[in-house]
């Protein structure tokens, strides 16, 4: 058996649902339904009565493993969290499609004038799954837009820097460069299947609007897929100076004259000691950066 396998029973358990458990643990339902079906011949017993997926029950000896494996669940929490006060490790989270490399090995760097062991373990998440992750205690802190931030509860933050926003595109859509989105007009914009996507159609159409470029939406699962799309030339997607436009010599991006904030967050309460060095040197880092040259 694996710590994987015993994480899948004990989320099902709980809530007696597989579907349910999957989402908890950011995996597909069926991966959920073979970890159990794994463990249970490992143990050689049925650890749910089922009807379906949707409605299972424990049985006896389901029961008892739930009561061990919650035990163990607790002592491994507990003996993880003791072997991290040794160390100063942080569990940093940011947006999927992010290039932060032009500021986080500084960063990490001064963090280390202070502890000479500090580290940085790195998750690339959707901006829902990091708020998420965030609130059950996965991740120590999250960079992303501070727009997530505001929406999500038992969560702290504070703003750090800002973002010029861009229409990404692939020169293969139009054949030529493109100078200002107002050449953009009947094309596709792809976006992410999101929890604000309503706010977030909303503030392309009040973003465009002074280009009297007003898109068709097409709402895609993933970030990824909005990537690729792009890449192939079916559309445009709206993006910010930190995405990684780097696919390839036809991506190009079109500034559009408005800019998003980006916000540090922590769990609700008196951030971890690696959690208040890393957000004091980031904003030193981009206090420092907004100097005129003539004072660095």
């Amino acid at each position: 058996m694996n710590d994987r396998q015993i994480k899948a029973f004990l989320e099902a358990a709980r809530l007696l649902n597989f579907t349910k458990a999957a989402e908890k643990l950011y995996v597909p339902q069926s991966q959920v339904s073979r970890a159990i079906a794994a463990l249970e011949k490992e143990l050689g017993t049925v650890l749910f009565e089922r009807e379906n997926s949707r409605s299972i029950t424990l049985s006896p000896a389901g029961e008892k493993y739930f009561s061990l494996f919650s035990r163990f669940e607790t002592e491994l929490v507990r003996t993880r969290e003791s072997l991290r006060e040794e160390t100063h490790e942080l569990r940093l989270g940011y947006n999927i499609g992010w290039n932060i490399s032009g500021f986080l090995p500084e960063v990490v760097t001064r963090c280390r004038q202070i502890y000479d062991d500090f580290s940085v373990r790195i998750e690339c998440l959707s901006f829902d799954n990091l708020m998420q992750k965030l609130q059950s205690g996965q991740l120590d802190t999250v960079i992303s837009l501070e727009d997530y931030m505001k929406a999500t509860s038992d969560v702290e933050y504070e703003v750090v820097t800002d973002v010029n926003r861009t229409i990404v595109y692939s020169e293969r859509l139009f054949g030529v460069l493109v100078d200002s989105p107002e050449e953009m007009k009947g094309v596709t914009m792809f976006v992410a299947e999101d929890s604000r996507l309503r706010e977030i159609i909303s503030s392309i159409g009040f973003n465009l609007r002074p280009f009297n470029f007003i898109p068709d939406i097409e709402v895609v699962p993933n970030i990824e897929t909005m990537f690729a799309n792009v890449q192939n030339g079916r559309g445009v997607i709206l993006a910010d100076d930190w995405v990684d436009i780097s696919g390839g010599p036809d991506i190009h991006s079109v500034s559009i004259d408005a800019r998003s904030n980006i916000a540090i967050a922590w769990h609700e309460g008196e951030p971890p000691r690696e959690v208040k060095l890393f957000a004091d040197e980031l904003r030193k880092y981009f206090a420092d950066d907004m100097l005129p040259a003539v004072e660095k």
